[in-house]
């Protein structure tokens, strides 16, 4: 059975935005694990994944689900919100999706998340995050640009 990718996310987005911590368990396994490889860090189990969330620095940001299309075959859509997601694909127990985050002091980030499944429930993600830049002169004649991608 093919996983729906985009229900589990909303699903994400709704206990993030209600800060419903006690459903946490609803969408990510027990065992989760999360990996920064950026800053060496693991983050094991449910209870460390929910600590991270409750305690990020001025709080975590919604995820709005409400202006969410779907383009094409349905395996892209995109939100606003603090998180803006770009780009979800996904088939079977693993996707990407691709978002970008603007921080309470007006830093815009690009965030790569791949995740595992284990039945309905995120069991694994690994983060990666870089800051946005802006292309360097010499590329100019080579390039064009990505106007999409360019405002949080």
């Amino acid at each position: 059975m093919a996983s729906d990718h985009r229900a589990i996310f909303e699903r994400v987005a709704d206990v993030i935005n209600r800060q419903a911590w006690d459903e946490f368990g609803t969408v990510f396994t027990d065992d989760f694990v999360e990996e920064y490889p950026q800053s060496g860090e693991v983050i094991r189990g449910l209870e460390n994944a929910l600590a991270v969330r409750r305690n990020y620095p001025g709080g975590l940001g919604g995820v709005d689900t409400s202006s969410a299309r779907l383009p094409g075959n349905g395996s892209h859509w995109a939100v606003t919100s603090m998180f803006t997601v770009v780009r979800l694909e996904g088939s079977g127990d693993t996707a990407t999706v691709i978002f970008k985050a603007r921080y309470p002091d007006g830093a815009t980030w690009w965030l790569t998340a791949v995740y595992e499944l284990r039945g309905d429930k995120i069991a694994r993600s690994t983060m990666l995050f870089a800051p946005a830049f802006d292309p360097p002169d010499w590329r100019e004649p080579y390039r064009e640009p990505l106007e999409r991608n360019r405002d949080a």
